[in-house]
C-alpha cells in the first residue's frame, strides 16, 4: 500500500509540475522505489519520469527516492561517474554502435539520443549525445544541455531541432555507474531503470 500511495503522489506531482498550455502534451511514468541495484543511495532509485513537449522545446523529468546532494559520494562501483539518463529510440529501425557504449560486435544499441546529466566528482553537467553519426562510422555529436537539479527532481530541456524534430519515438530513464571512462570496454552499471523501460511519446 506504501508503494502505491508512493507512486500515485509521484505520478500527481510529475503531472502538475509540468508546463501548462494548449501545445503541451507529457508522459509520465512511476517506477516502485528500493529496486535500485548495489545498494546504491536514494538519490540513484528512480520513482518516476516524464517526456513534456511545449512548442519546440521537450523536458525531461527524472524523479528519484532522495534529494541529489550537491557533492554525491562516490559508492562502488560508481568510482568514476554517476549519470541520470534518457534513452530516446526515434528510429527503430537502426541501432547505433559505440559511444557510450563499446563499439564491439553485440554491442550496438537501439536509442539514437541519449540525454545525460552527470556528476564528475567535482561538478554537474548536462549533454546530449546524438549518436546517428555512428551507423556511418563517424563520431557521436555532443552538445551541452539546460537542467536543472531541485531536491529529488533532475530536469533537462532539449530543443526539437537538436532530436530531429521527431514526430514520435519511445523512451525510458536509467541512473547509471561508471567505473572508468565513458565508452570503455568494461565499467559501465546500470543502477536502476524505468519499468516498463520504453514508452512511447505521445502515449
Amino acid at each position: 500500500m506504501l508503494k502505491l500511495a508512493t507512486s500515485l503522489i509521484t505520478l500527481g506531482a510529475l503531472m502538475v509540475a509540468a508546463p501548462a498550455s494548449a501545445e503541451s502534451l507529457t508522459v509520465t511514468r512511476t517506477d516502485p522505489a528500493g529496486d535500485a541495484r548495489y545498494n546504491a543511495p536514494g538519490f540513484m532509485d528512480i520513482v518516476g519520469a516524464a517526456a513534456t513537449k511545449s512548442g519546440q522545446t521537450f523536458r525531461f523529468k527524472m524523479r528519484v527516492a532522495a534529494p541529489i546532494p550537491a557533492a554525491p559520494p562516490p559508492a562502488p562501483p560508481g568510482t568514476n561517474q554517476i549519470q541520470w539518463a534518457w534513452p530516446l529510440d526515434t528510429d527503430p529501425t537502426t541501432f547505433p554502435p559505440g559511444n557510450p557504449f563499446p563499439a564491439a560486435p553485440g554491442q550496438a544499441a537501439p536509442a539514437e539520443f541519449i540525454i545525460h546529466v552527470v556528476w564528475d566528482g567535482s561538478s554537474f553537467s548536462a549533454f546530449l549525445t546524438d549518436r546517428r553519426p555512428l551507423l556511418s562510422g563517424g563520431e557521436a555529436v555532443i552538445t551541452p544541455l539546460a537542467f536543472t537539479i531541485s531536491g529529488t527532481d533532475v530536469t533537462v530541456d532539449v530543443g526539437a531541432s537538436l532530436l530531429d524534430q521527431p514526430s514520435s519515438f519511445t523512451w525510458g530513464a536509467v541512473t547509471f555507474y561508471w567505473s572508468s571512462p565513458p565508452g570503455a570496454t568494461a565499467g559501465g552499471h546500470f543502477v536502476d531503470t524505468l519499468e516498463p523501460f520504453s514508452n512511447p511519446f505521445p502515449a
